[in-house]
């Protein structure tokens, strides 16, 4: 119900890694779901490169939206957030536009949405609500 703090439980799901082609550093991305009163409600993806993250920072793609039984990728979007260690040790995250990121490409949204469609609307509060929950609960971020 809009308005009310939402309940966000996280599977977390699998995880890969590899090497940066700009650097040779690891990579590494993580994923998962997330669950609102036991409903999948988002997938996520966060990538990051070790040692990078005050420049070039983590993404953190979602895809949110209804799935499961009749839901299709018309049912979902697509949001991009970048994450960045600022320079006091402190997280900074940030909204970007979803269609440059990889995910846009993928079938599982139906539309990658821009910044603009984000902040500022009320779709903004639940996609923050969801990062807290996945950093609180996903501990194999950095």
């Amino acid at each position: 119900m809009a308005g009310q703090p939402h309940s966000f439980r996280i599977e977390t799901m699998g995880e890969s890694s590899g090497h940066c082609d700009c650097c040779g550093n690891e990579s590494r991305c993580v994923w998962g779901m997330v669950y609102s009163d036991d409903v999948a409600s988002a997938a996520y993806w966060m990538h990051w490169t070790v040692g990078h993250l005050t420049e070039t920072g983590a993404n953190l793609d979602l895809v949110l939206g209804r799935w499961g039984d009749g839901a299709s990728a018309d049912d979902r979007v697509a949001i991009a957030l970048v994450h960045r260690q600022q320079p006091d040790g402190s997280p900074a995250l940030m909204v970007i536009d979803a269609t440059v990121r990889p995910i846009s490409r993928e079938d599982l949204a139906g539309s990658a949405l821009a910044r603009e469609d984000v902040i500022g609307t009320p779709l903004a509060a639940q996609v923050f609500s969801l990062t807290d929950a996945i950093y609180e609960q996903d501990g194999r971020f950095f």
